[in-house]
């Protein structure tokens, strides 16, 4: 039996609700209606049914309350690659996409690995989704990909990924470093590194405040992992790390005071300095942990 028509079209809920972002809508009425964007736009005149009314009706109230629209459809487009989400995990952002150019350019190119007959070890810290990672093993099979993040929800969410893309990371529980064992040839973190009294938190209540929230304004786990990765790295290995806009400064100094040279900073598609890294000395670094 066909639904009962609402007698609202595509154009007239649209309408109605200018207060939330427009992407978010047009994207709900995608998934609820499983079409393309091309196809909603060129279809304005298209009549809801009430049974699609309740379910946007639904989503719109979750939208208001701050929900962000991935955890509502459960999935988040990362690289190219459709990753599943959920309330366990920060939401993948394109400026985290920086780290994944960041890696690919400090990794031997292809060739240099087949020469060498040794397969290049990365780690990536705090995976989440295993946005990184599962990035990183698109672009480089030749690579041994590791995972690991402290909570167990989110890397049971990683695995599935994996196993959902056919893209193989070995996945470790553990906080930061503690549960890790051998080196590696890069290590890759997207870490905590908002400032507690950030106003720009009350946004993200939706999201884990644990993979949000650093304290020493933000820089505490940066300063944490810059103290503890040189032992985890193989001579002149990398270490790449997110930060906040205004921390490029702060984390270049990190890097340097626990022996990386020449630390460098890449910016993101905002123009934000967003990605700092630098290579393990000649020497096992002088580590610090003040």
């Amino acid at each position: 039996m066909a639904e009962t028509a609402s007698g609202i079209s595509v154009g007239h809920w649209l309408r109605q609700h200018p207060q939330l972002v427009r992407i978010d809508l047009e994207l709900s009425l995608c998934y609820v209606l499983d079409c393309s964007r091309a196809h909603l736009l060129g279809h304005a005149d298209s009549i809801l049914s009430i049974g699609q009314l309740k379910q946007l009706q639904d989503w719109t109230d979750q939208l208001h309350a701050g929900i962000p629209f991935a955890y509502l459809c459960g999935k988040q487009e990362f690289w190219g690659l459709e990753l599943a989400v959920d309330a366990s995990v920060l939401i993948p952002r394109p400026d985290t996409e920086t780290v994944v150019e960041q890696a690919l350019a400090c990794l031997p190119n292809q060739s240099q690995v087949a020469a060498n007959g040794v397969r290049p070890r990365l780690l990536d810290l705090g995976t989440g989704s295993g946005a990184i990672a599962l990035a990183l093993a698109t672009e480089r099979k030749d690579v041994e990909i590791h995972a690991c993040d402290i909570s167990a929800p989110s890397l049971a969410l990683a695995r599935a990924n994996s196993e959902a893309l056919q893209l193989p990371v070995h996945f470790h529980h553990s906080d930061w470093f503690d549960s890790i064992d051998g080196r590696f040839d890069i290590v890759v973190a997207n870490p905590p590194y908002i400032d507690p009294a950030d106003p720009h938190l009350a946004a993200l209540h939706a999201e884990p405040s644990h993979a949000l929230i650093a304290q020493e304004r933000g820089l505490a786990d940066l300063r944490k992992i810059c103290c503890d990765a040189a032992r985890h790295l193989h001579l002149h290995g990398w270490l790449v790390l997110e930060h906040g806009y205004d921390q490029g400064a702060a984390v270049r100094a990190l890097l340097a005071a626990n022996g990386f040279s020449a630390p460098q900073t890449r910016r993101d598609l905002g123009g934000n300095e967003r990605v700092s890294w630098g290579q393990k000395g000649a020497h096992d670094a002088q580590l610090t942990h003040g």
